[in-house]
């Protein structure tokens, strides 16, 4: 009987480094479902993590990836997923608001969703 593909990766694992390092190893691998930055940017309604620790992932995973593209498009893009996660978790979103803002593209038109942002970005320091 011929073992599965992920039974025999995690033999190996376990075997390279130990049980116990290999357990966790093979659990964060398990548990790394998060969303693509792209995919967050093109669907605002594309499903978020439950885990709080996941959703700061993911909004740093988008301002990294808003950041590195450079294009306003992307910049403005990327407000209304930051005012979606504010509406649950505003501390979360505003360490992440914080960022998109210091990243803001030359010329660069403030979209709508910061309006909906204003209490966040203004106990942030970036509004008055």
């Amino acid at each position: 009987m011929a073992c599965a593909h992920g039974e025999v990766a995690a033999e190996l694992v376990r075997g390279a480094v130990g049980d116990a390092a290999g357990f966790e190893l093979l659990s964060w691998l398990r548990d790394l479902d998060l969303p693509d930055p792209e995919t967050l940017l093109s669907d605002p309604g594309a499903p978020l993590p439950e885990r709080l620790d996941r959703v700061h992932a993911v909004l740093g995973s988008v301002v990294a990836y808003v950041a590195a593209d450079g294009g306003a498009e992307t910049w403005q893009r990327a407000w209304p997923l930051i005012a979606r996660v504010a509406r649950r978790t505003p501390d979360v979103a505003a360490g992440a608001a914080r960022s998109l803002a210091a990243a803001r593209p030359y010329g660069a038109q403030l979209p709508s969703a910061m309006l909906e942002l204003a209490p966040i970005l203004r106990a942030a320091g970036l509004l008055r």
